[in-house]
């Protein structure tokens, strides 16, 4: 019989199997989870409180006020700035402008923000609004013919 040592077939070689070592994969997520823990900012929400909303039927949810009060003064919500019953009025003068309304006797707003009005207007409106101890202040806005 021949001698097989001087095969030309290579002999068996051992592959060696690639390893995947997740350890430094993991570091970089716990130092991404740092970075944007430590780099976001936290602030405090406030809360405002808001009474019962209205039916579906648009019938308001809450008795209406008594009848010796002023009728309620339409407020419309613009950009940057409010329409308190045809005067135009600048954000930063609607706290006062509403306590003098409330000091002569209204009871009552009705709040119509436009398209233009961002949510931080509204806020703004709502929290003065509060200052200005208005006891009822209804929201209005249309409904979206879409989804």
């Amino acid at each position: 019989m021949a001698d097989h040592s001087g095969s030309i077939l290579p002999k068996h070689v051992r592959r060696r199997r690639p390893s995947f070592v997740l350890t430094s994969l993991i570091d970089v997520i716990f130092l991404l989870v740092i970075f944007f823990m430590v780099s976001s900012q936290i602030v405090p929400y406030s809360l405002l409180p808001l009474g019962p909303l209205a039916a579906e039927s648009g019938e308001p949810a809450t008795p209406p006020p008594p009848e010796n009060t002023a009728p309620p003064i339409a407020v419309r919500i613009l950009a940057g700035r409010v329409t308190i019953g045809g005067e135009n009025v600048s954000m930063a003068d609607v706290s006062t402008r509403l306590k003098a309304l409330r000091a002569q006797g209204t009871g009552s707003i009705l709040l119509t923000p436009t398209a233009t009005a961002t949510v931080q207007d509204v806020v703004t409106v709502l929290e003065a609004s509060k200052d200005a101890e208005i006891a009822s202040v209804t929201v209005l806005g249309r409904r979206n013919a879409a989804p």
